[in-house]
């Protein structure tokens, strides 16, 4: 399992992350937690499947798994996209990092946007 991360620049405030992995079944971090006291906010998240599997968007980890999650599981077969959009956004948890879970092994795409405060 590994997550591969790129943060595309924003015009605007805020943190865009492109999360791809080909195993998520063991839980990967989207974005660290933030400093005590914050927050991440999410705006929209975009969520591909090459695989038949379902996938978890969560707050932390605990033993390979989301503490809580945030969105799902969402049921997505091979070639499938599901995108939410969040207005007000969606709290992930204070001083929690956003991660995401399959259900099984096949690579999935993870877009999410939002900001910290």
């Amino acid at each position: 399992m590994a997550i591969t991360v790129t943060s595309p620049q924003s015009d605007k405030a805020g943190w865009i992350k492109n999360a791809t992995s080909a195993d998520a079944s063991g839980t990967e971090e989207i974005i660290a937690a933030p400093a005590a006291g914050t927050s991440h906010y999410i705006r929209s998240i975009s969520i591909n499947s090459a695989a038949t599997i379902s996938v978890t968007i969560g707050a932390g980890e605990t033993g390979g798994a989301v503490t809580a999650a945030l969105i799902g599981p969402v049921n997505l077969v091979a070639g499938q996209t599901a995108n939410f959009v969040f207005n007000p956004a969606m709290q992930v948890g204070a001083a929690t990092a956003l991660t995401v879970d399959a259900s099984g092994a096949g690579a999935i795409c993870v877009v999410a946007q939002g900001e910290t405060y």
